[in-house]
């Protein structure tokens, strides 16, 4: 490897880095938090800190930290470290990284073509290696010239598998995500309409903040959603709830719905099939992975095209006025719980970093550092998740 040799003994602990605090409300801030709580808790062995880009005012000031405060650190997973924003303060902590000799990875959970400049930047200039969250993103990774071996994300999981809430009168059909245009929140306001469920159903919207646009962006997105929900006569059966806080209750749900055109892992719809609500879904790649694997022969039951809101009606309307998809995931619950304990659970991404940290310099299965940013590479490997 060029630069600074990997410098390994005596180093303990994992350092996680992302763009946002704990405190802020997006999805991978509730993975992260989790995250901290299960590695202290069942690897207590591990060491592991937290640094996010927007505590610290500079790429120097994010330097400086890990020169200081982390510079014992045995290893560095920055999540989605390679978009666009932030850039500067991405190269400055791996540019840190490589001078100290602190193996340091890149965990990929979203990836869209105009990431790979950043990334290979990140991968040729500084050292960094790569880990996907899913094989699709491995795969994605892979068109584009990256070795990326999995590191299997998941989903928050209750200490004890909650019961099946009891629902009467109207149904409640929602949906959550970040104020951004890929999460098509619009869709769902027309299918609503389109479904002509006011009179059966009401339509609940948890709009998070974007993190990513300014305050005004967010203001003239949510301002859009208000004025189409008016546009379509639906008064007071749409609740727009923008409180930024985290929830992992599904309990009040009847139906949960995921429009997005774009997800590099889809949380939410697994964590609502695991408290028996029903997922309804985008036909997007993880998507149909996700209801192939719950739901088996009656995937297509849970899918739509993505972007089309009278097909999303259809779905909703069947749903509100026969329950049959939500019967059939009561009927199965134990079978489908047990399903997403082994696939998805947190558990297992908190026993694979805890490995990655033992690892040492050469990484999981001794992938090389020198990853080729032009021709795409063999991506077949992946981190075990078995105790260490």
């Amino acid at each position: 490897m060029s630069g600074s040799a990997v410098r390994s003994e005596g180093r303990r602990g994992l350092l996680l880095v992302h763009q946002f605090p704990l405190a802020s409300v997006t999805g991978v801030t509730a993975m992260l938090g989790e995250l901290l709580r299960l590695l202290g808790l069942e690897h207590p062995d591990v060491p592991v800190a937290y640094a996010s880009y927007d505590e610290h005012a500079s790429p120097a000031a994010l330097r400086a930290a890990l020169e200081g405060r982390y510079a014992e650190a045995a290893c560095v997973v920055a999540f989605n470290a390679h978009i666009e924003v932030a850039a500067d303060k991405s190269a400055a902590l791996f540019a840190g990284c490589r001078a100290l000799g602190i193996p340091s990875w890149v965990y990929v959970h979203d990836y869209w073509p105009h990431h790979r400049p950043y990334l290979q930047a990140l991968v040729v200039e500084h050292g960094a290696l790569v880990l996907a969250s899913t094989p699709f993103l491995r795969e994605s990774l892979a068109r584009d010239g990256f070795d990326a071996p999995v590191l299997p994300v998941g989903v928050r999981l209750p200490d004890r598998a909650p019961d099946v809430p009891i629902h009467h009168g109207s149904k409640l059909v929602a949906s959550a995500g970040r104020l951004v245009p890929r999460k098509r929140f619009s869709d769902l306001v027309r299918a609503f309409a389109a479904a002509r469920l006011a009179d059966h159903a009401r339509l609940y919207l948890r709009v998070l903040p974007s993190h990513v646009y300014r305050v005004e962006e967010d203001d003239a997105l949510f301002a859009a959603l208000e004025a189409e929900a008016r546009r379509l006569g639906l008064g007071d059966s749409v609740t727009l709830d923008r409180r930024a806080r985290e929830t992992h209750d599904y309990a009040p749900y009847d139906v949960y719905v995921c429009a997005s055109e774009y997800e590099g892992f889809s949380m939410t719809v697994i964590e609502a099939a695991y408290h028996a609500c029903p997922p309804i879904m985008s036909d997007i790649a993880p998507h149909q992975v996700i209801a192939r694997a719950l739901f088996g022969d009656a995937a297509p039951d849970h899918l739509y095209p993505t972007g089309d809101h009278a097909a999303l009606a259809a779905l909703l309307s069947d749903e509100v006025r026969t329950g049959r998809r939500r019967d059939a995931l009561v009927a199965r619950l134990a079978e489908v719980r047990a399903e997403i304990a082994a696939r998805w659970s947190l558990r297992q991404t908190a026993r694979a970093l805890a490995a990655l940290a033992k690892l040492g310099p050469a990484g999981p299965e001794g992938i090389d550092r020198s990853v080729s940013a032009r021709e795409p590479a063999a991506c077949t490997s992946s981190i075990s998740t078995s105790s260490t």
